[in-house]
């Protein structure tokens, strides 16, 4: 071996700490700012029709994490207003019911956004029912 070991743990040494520029440079956190603002989505008035096949039903629909709305519907249709955000991807609701009757029995759930015409999505179940539905505005 050639050379004195107290140069050569000097210059290892030296190799590492030169190693921590870079390392600290992609470790390191660094604020980004998105290059593009984000269009605010501000709430809309919307209608909700919800019939279903049977009756009496309990159902239960969620937006955002949150019960919008819950309810044991004693007639075939029930409506309801609201406003929340819906954004040009669509909105997804939640949508969970319970039916007294063990027989094949279906949902319906209608969402409006202006007098124009409205979504529809259904959900089938015996007895239960549970699904994501996504409504998603057509232009």
């Amino acid at each position: 071996m050639r050379g004195s070991p107290p140069i050569q743990a000097a210059l290892v040494l030296v190799g590492l700490l030169l190693l921590l520029i870079p390392l600290r440079s992609l470790t390191s956190h660094r604020e980004v700012t998105p290059a593009v603002a984000v269009a605010s989505v501000h709430p809309k008035p919307v209608h909700l029709v919800v019939r279903t096949t049977a009756v009496p039903c309990r159902f239960q629909i969620t937006y955002l994490g949150k019960i919008l709305w819950a309810e044991d519907a004693a007639s075939s249709e029930v409506a309801k207003d609201f406003d929340i955000e819906f954004p040009k991807e669509g909105i997804d609701l939640v949508v969970d019911v319970s039916w007294a009757t063990p027989a094949l029995a279906a949902i319906e759930i209608s969402v409006s956004l202006t007098d124009d015409g409205a979504i529809h999505k259904t959900l089938w179940g015996q007895g239960k029912a549970s699904d994501v539905l996504t409504f998603k505005e057509e232009n």
